[in-house]
């Protein structure tokens, strides 16, 4: 379930790109180099930021962002000019279509009516793009096509603040499907139901794969940020001294840490409920969960009471060769350099085409 909102663009064929992941208060960014042997880590590193970067999907200072990309370019002495990024779920829209069996050249050629029918915006104003996911599930001599689409102001927004970085944007996917797709290639699951959790700062973004088809996509408009501005209020402290609160979770603050946990926990298990009971005899088997916020104490241990089902974080390490032990030291960003990490391991995706 490949996605290049980007097809126009030639690439400069590079055995490197630059995975880079604008969430809504921080700046992930990765390098993997690829040898015969796979995938080696180049770099990673990761900016925090007290302001919110995006506004509905939007890069709100496009010379702040550029700012700070060169900023980190330079500090990790980064030589690749070839860059990837994610749009945050909600920015876009996406649908799925049951259509005839088609060849890809029919598809390709057929598939901007299907767009107009189910995006709301006129195709001058959007990017778009599609995979086949398979037989449609309720007509069987037609298939399922997944459309994705954005808003034009919201891609060219990262167009430029990457060209002002001195990058060239060549790939954009989506955050959501980057960590489905992950999940994909390191766990391999076979027709079972797994829930994938993104619990971000400002969003969480919930996912039910089966196979290799998205079964259902849910946002749910709160994530870590949420409980650091509640923290701040109650103790009339700065955001800086909240985050660190937060993230030690001591008992000033236990009760707004234990309802914010619950209540984030209490979300999944709602979605996973509404998912099975519109899904005869289907179960969920696993919750994977990522994202800055996931780390949080006892987040993991109460989803999975509450939703009664075994619960990890998604390692994305494991798409890494790990020969020199050179993992260790990264080992604090796994819950937040999963989408940056996939992006960088693309540039295999491009070289091929």
């Amino acid at each position: 379930m490949a996605l290049e909102f980007l097809k126009k663009f030639d690439f400069k064929k590079s055995k490197e790109l630059i995975g880079i992941d604008i969430g809504a208060t921080s700046i992930k960014v990765c390098v993997l180099k690829n040898s015969k042997d796979g995938f080696t880590i180049d770099c990673i590193d990761q900016k925090s930021y007290s302001e919110s970067l995006l506004s509905d999907g939007y890069i709100i200072d496009n010379s702040f962002i550029a700012n700070e990309l060169k900023e980190i370019i330079t500090r990790n002495n980064i030589k690749t000019k070839e860059a990837a990024c994610a749009l945050s779920s909600y920015a876009v829209i996406s649908k799925k279509v049951a259509m005839p069996f088609l060849k890809e050249e029919e598809l390709e050629n057929s598939i901007s009516v299907e767009v107009e029918s189910v995006i709301p915006f006129p195709l001058k104003d959007i990017y778009y793009s599609y995979y086949v996911i398979g037989v449609a599930e309720e007509k069987q001599d037609m298939m399922d096509v997944q459309i994705v689409a954005a808003k034009k102001e919201i891609v060219d927004g990262y167009i430029k603040a990457f060209t002002d970085a001195d990058l060239h944007l060549n790939l954009v996917d989506v955050d959501i499907f980057c960590l489905t797709n992950l999940i994909e290639t390191i766990y391999a699951p076979k027709d079972i139901a797994i829930v994938v959790a993104d619990i971000g700062a400002s969003v969480t973004n919930i996912a039910i794969i089966k196979g290799e088809r998205i079964e259902f996509t849910r946002e749910i408009l709160v994530g870590g940020q949420y409980l650091t501005n509640q923290i701040e209020k109650a103790l009339q402290i700065t955001y800086k001294e909240a985050e660190e609160k937060k993230i030690s979770g001591n008992g000033e603050i236990s009760h707004l840490y234990e309802d914010f946990i619950y209540n984030i926990s209490s979300e999944i298990s709602k979605t996973i409920n509404f998912y099975t009971s519109t899904k005869t005899r289907e179960r969920i088997d696993k919750i994977y969960i990522t994202g800055g916020t996931a780390m949080l104490k006892g987040l993991k241990e109460t989803i999975q009471e509450n939703a009664q089902i075994d619960v990890d974080f998604i390692d994305p390490f494991l798409l890494v060769n790990d020969d020199s032990g050179k993992i260790e030291n990264y080992r604090n960003f796994r819950e937040s350099i999963a989408v940056a990490l996939y992006l960088s391991s693309r540039a295999v995706d491009i070289l091929v085409q």
